[in-house]
């Protein structure tokens, strides 16, 4: 799919991403509970779970563009989840739809949308790649989605390409020392665990993934 060619189609995509994340987070929630609680309180899965069917409910009925409906569940995300990871994560989920707005929905306009929504986590979290956070993910999902754009890929094919930069910083965390976020006062000890906020972006990710595959085929 070279891009969200209508409006339906777009708002289409977003509920079936949002859907697609509560499924598959809510398979992990175990695991980023067991993840998180290396360094808290394990609550990490409880909190995406909790903030993702607040997104889904968010979007249910609602109207608008692809774009207002990201905007509303990224609000809806913040709300419910709670905490300092659902504040960010719905940020980050805002600010994709504010920038997208009502189009258009393709490739290079979803990069910097994307882009723009983890500037601002940045610099609400006060961190930077290496810190052991959720931008350890994002950052070279990012760099491999911009030379998708840069190549002519298609949105579908474009997104799925950039996941194992993704999930290659997810587990590279493993092996950093928590300089961000509670797990901060570990110090050392945060070494061999991998960080939950990007072990669960990259389940919001891949759902997207997902959803532009679901929406080519319909």
């Amino acid at each position: 799919m070279t891009r969200m060619e209508s409006t339906t189609n777009a708002q289409q995509v977003v509920r079936l991403w949002l859907a697609n994340a509560l499924a598959l987070v809510g398979e992990h929630e175990e695991e980023l509970g067991r993840l998180d609680a290396a360094a808290g309180d394990g609550d990490h899965g409880t909190t995406m779970v909790r903030g993702l069917r607040a997104a889904n409910a968010a979007v249910t009925d609602a109207k608008g563009s692809a774009g207002e409906l990201l905007a509303q569940a990224g609000a809806a995300f913040s709300d419910a989840a709670g905490g300092a990871s659902g504040a960010l994560v719905g940020m980050w989920i805002t600010t994709i739809g504010q920038r997208l707005g009502d189009g258009p929905y393709d490739l290079p306009a979803l990069l910097e949308a994307v882009q723009a929504g983890t500037n601002r986590v940045a610099r609400l979290g006060k961190a930077q790649p290496g810190d052991k956070t959720v931008l350890d993910a994002l950052t070279p999902f990012l760099a491999a989605l911009e030379a998708q754009a840069a190549a002519g890929a298609s949105l579908g094919d474009g997104w799925r390409a950039a996941l194992p930069a993704a999930e290659q910083g997810a587990a590279a965390t493993r092996e950093m020392v928590a300089r961000r976020g509670r797990s901060a006062k570990l110090g050392e000890r945060s070494l061999g665990h991998a960080d939950p906020g990007a072990v669960s972006m990259c389940y919001l990710l891949r759902a997207a993934a997902d959803a532009f595959d679901r929406a080519g085929d319909e």
